[in-house]
């Protein structure tokens, strides 16, 4: 195509995307179509979350509120913020504040971006070129896999096994891996079964893409949801070329606010930066003001021990629930965040079966086959006891009355 202004850049019909590669010292485009798959998981929840008379779709903890999280003082100095940009890769000392997570880093390791979804796909404009591949551990939160294989990424699948506690298999991990191979990603707390992996583990999966020389990324946004132990190490503290997502909507309990960032070696940080000018150019003074606010220790262990607190207390409610729907459903109890993967023994399609609660229950879940697993659901476990308790009895008043229409083998 040659060297193009950006006038020959306008055209007609499907998106196209506009690739530059260097070619015998010249910058060169190629164009490609671009064809974005419907991201099904988000699709389900935009379309009926708000309309829904019980909605245990979500995958956070309920959230809180300012008068929760600020002072008098603080208000009264919220209220006289200026509302200006701010800087666009986000505020210094919150950056330093994230940055202080994570071991030996800074705040050039850090940008601030709209939520943790922003950060996810500056990241794989920032890595990813045409004709790369990934490997994916699935099943996952699924934005990085669509995004990718938009831009003309091939994208391959590590599946979690459920029978080894939702664990990949790293042998066959390694199989899939070829020259071509630019990156690993994880979502680890993950989403949707809520497993861990063991430190032992995190670290061999480190070795693996240390030893092909790649990137490993991790979505880390459950991080800090452990129903026990500890706080699970991050990805980012084991690896040179890891790089994590995180953000304040899941573990931390404040999605409104929309602050997630990406962290990880400063000239990938700096890349993600370039490609944030062409997106959302910075993120809300008010947030900021915030987010730097709930992540000082005393305040951020607070929140989390609250998350802690509401997850615990309704994974218990769950667990009683599924023991006493045993002919229906069964459950390889999470390990944290704010979601549980029940597998149900019905006959039916797990989209069909999440359309049917809502219409006759007026319950919203999220479908097994949003991750290509179907035979499951997703149900929240971060909302209130008088939301999750009326809405677990409907839908086993649901499946136990429809046991004969849907049983397997029926």
């Amino acid at each position: 195509m040659g060297i193009v202004s950006p006038r020959d850049l306008e055209v007609d019909g499907p998106v196209r995307a506009i690739y530059r590669f260097l070619n015998d010292d010249h910058y060169v485009y190629k164009e490609q179509i671009m064809k974005i798959e419907e991201f099904t998981l988000e699709r389900i929840q935009s379309l009926y979350e708000n309309t829904v008379e019980l909605n245990l779709s979500d995958s956070g903890v309920h959230p809180m509120s300012l008068n929760d999280l600020l002072s008098e003082d603080e208000i009264a100095e919220l209220l006289d913020l200026e509302l200006g940009y701010g800087w666009t890769n986000g505020e210094i000392s919150l950056r330093e504040s994230i940055a202080g997570l994570y071991d030996d880093r800074g705040p050039d390791d850090v940008i601030v971006t709209n939520g943790s979804a922003e950060a996810n796909f500056l990241m794989v404009m920032s890595l990813l070129e045409p004709g790369d591949e990934i490997v994916v551990l699935t099943p996952n939160y699924l934005q990085i896999w669509g995004w990718a294989r938009a831009i003309g990424v091939s994208a391959k699948a590590v599946s979690l096994r459920e029978e080894l506690g939702w664990e990949p298999d790293l042998e066959e991990l390694k199989s899939l891996i070829t020259p071509k191979t630019k990156l690993i990603t994880i979502c680890h707390p993950n989403n949707p079964t809520g497993a861990v992996l063991s430190l032992e583990k995190m670290r061999a999966l480190s070795d693996i893409a240390a030893d092909n020389d790649i990137y490993l990324h991790a979505d880390e946004v459950y991080k800090g949801s452990e129903l026990e132990g500890p706080e699970t190490a991050s990805f980012l503290d084991l690896y040179d070329k890891s790089i994590v997502t995180n953000g304040l909507s899941k573990a931390m309990a404040l999605p409104g606010l929309r602050i997630g960032w990406l962290a990880g070696p400063a000239e990938t940080i700096y890349a993600a930066w370039q490609r944030k000018d062409y997106t959302s150019i910075t993120t809300s003074a008010v947030s900021e003001y915030v987010a730097e606010r709930v992540l000082r220790p005393k305040l951020r262990q607070k929140i989390l021990d609250r998350s802690k607190k509401i997850l615990r207390e309704n994974l218990s409610l769950l667990s009683d629930w599924v023991d006493a729907n045993s002919d229906h459903v069964s459950l390889n109890p999470p390990k944290a965040g704010g979601m549980a993967f029940v597998r149900y023994f019905q006959d039916v399609n797990s989209t069909e079966l999440t359309h049917a609660l809502r219409k006759e229950k007026g319950v919203l879940i999220l479908p097994g086959d949003v991750y290509g697993l179907d035979g499951f659901f997703r149900i929240g476990i971060g909302s209130p006891r008088e939301h999750l308790e009326p809405g677990l009895a409907r839908i086993s008043d649901y499946l136990r009355s429809n046991t004969k229409a849907h049983a397997v083998g029926g």
